[in-house]
């Protein structure tokens, strides 16, 4: 037995930052319900076992595996001095995952999809338009939880450097959709359908692959904490740095999403297939290859 505890990196101080850690995760998860509550604006539970809208059930989904993984990230990083900066620590953290993803929603909402009332379309049972916004929040917590890994989670510095990470993927998230707004115009000149008119109509292949596309940008994205060293020191030249090599990757990941699709998909109308005969198979597929080049 002492043999196989040689093995095992865990003292008893250890187990103590840990189970902090899986309280305020515990707390910040059941806090997922008051956030989703404030998503429909009226009872859940009315509209999940009484109405069954299945488009409510999908982005409430997409916030807990949001929310799950940016917490996850939180708990991955540096313990605290203390028990109390644990505590605190993760607090704030967790804090900080519920704001993001409801200011994402917000902006994804208000600024990104103008011309989709994706909260309407929600409570509506539209799930074309429940897929992308549970997409999108997916995305952004991938980007961000790297940022947390990134950082220096131990002080409370690394939460504004956070917090910067998150206003840029944002920025980010943006320029993909003005990317994919203007290919999907571009393949259908003549017929004059819009991607965010296909998202309200209930195109869910459209929906799939939009989807598909911000996970593998924001996987894309997240190579830059990989690439980039955080230095405490140099924060502005750090930041600048991971932001650079983000959208570096965004655009690498464009360029090879293109190839894979050339390889895979040989001789498919892509915008006949998925914006005009709402061909599932394909929109899925289309998403994989983003996924799979992010």
């Amino acid at each position: 037995m002492q043999q196989l505890s040689q093995f095992i990196m865990l003292s008893d101080a250890s187990v103590g930052y840990y189970l902090i850690d899986f309280l305020v995760i515990l707390a910040f998860m059941a806090a997922v319900r008051l956030l989703a509550n404030s998503m429909v604006g009226s009872s859940l539970k009315e509209l999940l076992t009484e109405h069954d809208n299945f488009a409510v059930g999908i982005t409430l989904a997409g916030a807990i595996i949001a929310v799950s993984i940016l917490m996850m990230g939180v708990a991955s990083g540096e313990a605290g001095d203390s028990y109390v900066d644990e505590f605190s620590l993760m607090a704030l953290y967790g804090v900080g995952a519920i704001l993001f993803m409801a200011i994402t929603r917000k902006v994804f909402d208000r600024v990104v999809l103008t011309q989709v009332d994706l909260h309407q379309q929600m409570l509506k049972g539209n799930t074309s338009s429940a897929i992308v916004d549970a997409g999108n929040m997916i995305a952004t917590a991938v980007i961000v939880r790297a940022a947390m890994s990134w950082v220096d989670g131990s002080t409370y510095l690394g939460m504004v450097v956070v917090v910067v990470i998150f206003v840029v993927s944002q920025l980010l998230m943006l320029a993909a959709t003005v990317y994919r707004t203007q290919v999907f115009q571009s393949r259908h000149k003549e017929s004059g359908r819009t991607l965010q008119g296909e998202i309200q109509g209930g195109n869910m292949a459209v929906a799939v692959r939009f989807a598909g596309h911000r996970l593998g940008v924001a996987l894309a994205v997240t190579a830059a904490s990989g690439v980039v060293i955080y230095a405490p020191d140099s924060l502005f030249w750090s930041i600048t740095a991971w932001s650079l090599i983000a959208v570096a990757m965004f655009f690498a990941q464009t360029l090879f999403s293109i190839g894979l699709r050339q390889l895979l998909l040989p001789g498919v109308n892509i915008g006949q297939e998925v914006g005009i005969e709402r061909n599932v198979a394909i929109g899925s597929i289309e998403a994989a290859i983003y996924i799979g080049a992010g």
